[in-house]
């Protein structure tokens, strides 16, 4: 496992969301793709994982309602089969918190939506320590 967050996967099918973050977390250097869905997401990191070391993202940012492969079902799916990938739950929906919960061991942060920039760099700042704690452990 990689110990800084340094490349990073963002799901999300609204475009503006994902121009939004683009903008912003390109300023902090990290290693940004796209997807517009969780299926095509398990496809990049699949695709990725067969390409250089086998450990494509540091972590994944995934909203919670998407088309085809919804954000929990993607975050089991990472969980299972990358599980040095971390991932960044969002939902904008007050009501998901009970869901959240059931699932909580597997989300390494959620944020609600809308997230303003600083605070999704906070999420991915939280994360970077954590595993930078786990990696020195």
């Amino acid at each position: 496992m990689s110990e800084s967050v340094e490349r990073i996967l963002v799901v999300n099918n609204e475009i503006e969301f994902i121009n939004t973050i683009k903008r912003h977390l390109k300023r902090k250097d990290f290693s940004l793709e796209f997807s517009r869905d969780g299926d095509d997401a398990c496809r990049i990191i699949q695709n990725s994982c067969l390409e250089g070391d086998g450990q494509p993202f540091d972590l994944v940012i995934t909203d919670v309602v998407m088309p085809k492969v919804n954000g929990i079902e993607l975050l089991k799916w990472i969980k299972k089969m990358h599980p040095d990938i971390s991932v960044i739950l969002l939902s904008g929906f007050g009501d998901v918190d009970a869901i959240i919960e059931n699932i909580r061991p597997g989300i390494d942060a959620y944020g609600q939506k809308p997230i303003k920039p600083h605070e999704m760099v906070q999420l991915i700042e939280q994360v970077d320590q954590h595993r930078k704690s786990v990696h020195s452990n």
